[in-house]
């Protein structure tokens, strides 16, 4: 009788394409289905829209203003304190994108904007450096994508002192003359 059985039940579980094909229509709704509810319920989410993200550094290239150019109250060294600390800053949230990013593009633009920034900051010290070497008045330099701001510690500038600041300034930045601003801090 073990025998008989066995064979009813080899010959009840035989190979059918209409088993395969219904059990795969099925199995294909289903995935629609489950597609369609998570396309659902992810468009009708929390409602934050992030934007598409193109891989560029989401902050400001120098977080540098027309304040921060500006001499305000107070004395060079101060000034220059308050624009190292903001840069210091973009810096720190530059390290953090080029750190834990997993956009390789927005890795590499924040290694750029790192490098043009530790640069620019290179520049403003051996421009200053500069300036003080050859006895000119002090000197507070900011260095932007677009221009040199070169604010003198002096009443008044003649244009022999301010044609031989341009002169280190065009040495040592490489921007042309027009680009550079020379101001009295007064």
């Amino acid at each position: 009788m073990e025998k008989q059985t066995f064979e009813h039940n080899f010959k009840k579980k035989s190979f059918s394409y209409k088993d395969i094909l219904y059990k795969g229509k099925r199995v294909a709704a289903l995935a629609l289905v489950v597609a369609f509810g998570v396309g659902v319920a992810l468009t009708s989410g929390s409602g934050s829209d992030i934007p598409v993200h193109d891989g560029d550094v989401l902050v400001d290239s120098l977080a540098v203003t027309e304040e921060t150019v500006k001499p305000a109250e107070g004395n060079f060294q101060e000034l220059r304190a308050a624009l190292e600390l903001e840069r210091n800053k973009l810096i720190a949230t530059l390290d953090s994108t080029i750190n834990n990013s997993k956009n390789e593009a927005e890795k590499n633009n924040a290694s750029k904007e790192k490098k043009r920034i530790m640069d620019n900051m290179e520049n403003e010290l051996a421009v200053e450096s500069m300036i003080k070497s050859k006895n000119l008045p002090d000197s507070y330099v900011v260095i932007t994508e677009s221009s040199v701001c070169v604010t003198v510690d002096k009443q008044e500038l003649d244009t022999n002192t301010v044609a031989k600041i341009c002169d280190i300034v065009m040495r040592e930045t490489g921007k042309s003359a027009d680009k550079i601003v020379v101001q009295s801090k007064y």
